[in-house]
């Protein structure tokens, strides 16, 4: 059946637009969220899969590539021929025996021909669909050169038809079977693929029927340690026929079915989907951790300088409100003559401005996403890292911004008028006080009529009871209120201070939009990943928290 192509009309049957059946769309859903996260190699991979299955589907959905690959002395060739009921393999004594693919078409041997131009296999040996034949029709049986080749081109051919067919019958001796599922490798890479795969215990008339029953029985043992328990495994012999049957069978049954191609890309997909999720952490792992970029937040800004700024300005502010009346009414003269002595002195103070350290920002956030990153592969961990450093500037600017709202200097405190007032009252009384005393002394100066001064007590008059009372009433306020303002002022600093903190802890914002952004899009594509393999079956390999 060909691929659909672009822009054909959207009402076409599903099945045309993706022969794959959607077989694909966890691939495709992972590429997407993986580009640039995943590792190449990886990405490579799935595109390479992803146009090798369309291909493979676009040439016949109609055959059945069945791969019969083994080592030297298994017996390949033999089987073929003994399945097909005709000699289209020559076996030999001489190893390897098998120089080049060899391919026999069942039935429609026309038919078959573009599907073998793509496998790129040329040696071509038509079998009529008739006799022991006359179940396999529209099987292509495919006679692989020996896996365990001395020469390289024999490797190549074989794993590039391994990779492409749809069935594998894998072949192993009697004598050297274990051997064959421990070094050869290939079985490691088709752990995922147990259900398009057949394996034949061959030359089982070599051994004898306890024999036989026990080598079968450590056979599945040795495959389920791959991962492959569900394999179909089969004792049989080319040169007595035993399990001949058997094999055709399960191969006459694929046929039928047809499902062996969409099987084959599923346990490839799987494969792959079960790599990516091994290498990607749980999604609850990949998070920044909040509480030490909080930390090194607060480390970053000068907060004693601003708690002490506070209580400072805290002091000022209450001794000027609660000071005397005079002090006031001359302070902005007294201030100039403290300033310019102070920039005499070079010793001008200024009110303390936020600053914040953007090199300990940045290492902040690389901490912060060390722990994701560590467990991501390389492209995603990288990508973090740059998003954490790249994010350390607009981040210390935002919080410099923050601190800068924050209320260095107080707002006025409603005892600090109510002490300014009584002091006021006070010295307005010793003002009082005073200008009586004057009038009298001026008045007995000029001998004018003496000014009245009535006795408080005793000896005590008012005018002088006004000038005393007062300006003790008023010394006595102000160092009553020193005190009060210590104390304030420290509350004020501890306020300002747990403020500071409170800013410098937040994690959120624009400035961190863009990485957690990142974060979530890893947390995507690992949460993805499992999905996908849970749906496939894939074994879960993928690493834990």
């Amino acid at each position: 059946m060909a691929l659909a192509r672009r822009g054909e009309e959207t009402a076409a049957p599903a099945v045309e637009e993706d022969p794959a059946g959607g077989v694909l769309e966890p691939l495709e859903a992972l590429e997407a969220l993986g580009a640039g996260r995943l590792p190449p190699e990886l990405l490579a991979e799935m595109a390479a899969l992803r146009e090798r299955a369309r291909q493979r589907l676009a040439h016949s959905r109609g055959h059945i590539v069945v791969a019969v690959a083994g080592g030297t002395g298994s017996g390949k060739s033999s089987l073929v021929n003994a399945l097909l009921g005709q000699a289209i393999s020559r076996p030999g004594v001489r190893r390897p025996t098998t120089d080049h693919v060899q391919a026999a078409p069942v039935g429609d041997a026309a038919g078959a021909e573009p599907l073998l131009d793509w496998l790129q296999v040329y040696e071509r040996h038509p079998v009529p669909a008739e006799g022991a034949a006359a179940d396999l029709q529209g099987a292509l049986l495919l006679d692989l050169p020996d896996v365990d080749s001395v020469v390289r081109e024999h490797w190549d051919a074989a794993e590039r038809l391994i990779e492409r067919c749809d069935l594998l019958l894998w072949v192993v001796d009697p004598v050297k079977y274990a051997h064959a599922l421990a070094h050869e490798g290939y079985f490691a890479r088709l752990a995922h693929h147990a259900g398009v795969l057949l394996v034949a215990l061959n030359h089982a008339d070599r051994l004898g029927t306890g024999e036989q029953q026990t080598c079968l029985a450590h056979l599945r043992e040795l495959l389920a340690g791959h991962g492959l328990g569900e394999a179909r495994c089969f004792l049989t012999s080319a040169a007595t026929g035993a399990g001949i049957a058997e094999v055709r069978g399960q191969i006459a049954a694929e046929v039928r079915e047809r499902h062996a191609p969409l099987e084959r890309i599923r346990a490839d997909v799987a494969a792959l989907v079960a790599r990516s999720a091994a290498q990607l952490p749980p999604p609850e792992a990949l998070t920044l951790d909040t509480d030490a970029l909080a930390g090194v937040q607060r480390r970053a800004v000068n907060e004693a300088e601003l708690r002490r700024g506070a209580s400072s300005a805290y002091r000022h502010g209450a001794a000027w409100a609660t000071g005397s009346p005079l002090q006031r009414l001359l302070g902005p003269v007294w201030a100039r003559l403290r300033r310019r002595q102070a920039e005499g002195q070079g010793q001008a103070p200024e009110p303390p401005r936020p600053a914040v350290s953007e090199p300990q920002v940045r290492q902040g956030l690389l901490g912060g996403v060390a722990s994701a990153a560590e467990r991501l592969p390389e492209p995603a961990a990288e990508r973090l890292r740059q998003l954490a450093a790249s994010a350390a500037a607009p981040l210390a600017e935002d919080l410099r911004q923050r601190l800068a709202a924050l209320a260095i200097e107080p707002p006025p405190r409603w005892w600090w008028d109510g002490v300014g007032t009584l002091r006021a009252a006070a010295e307005m009384a010793a003002g009082l006080g005073l200008a009586w005393l004057a009038g009298r002394g001026v008045a007995d100066w000029l001998t004018l009529p003496p000014v009245p001064a009535p006795a408080l007590i005793g000896e005590i008059t008012w005018p002088l009871a006004l000038l005393v009372g007062g300006g003790l009433g008023s010394a006595t306020l102000g160092l009553g209120a020193r005190p009060l303002i210590a104390l304030g002022a420290q509350r004020h600093g501890r306020a300002l201070q747990r403020a500071v903190y409170r800013e410098a802890g937040a994690t959120d914002g624009e400035p961190l939009a863009e990485l957690q952004q990142e974060l979530s899009r890893c947390r995507a594509l690992s949460e993805q990943a499992r999905r996908s393999a849970a749906a496939l079956g894939a074994p879960d390999h993928s690493s834990s928290g």
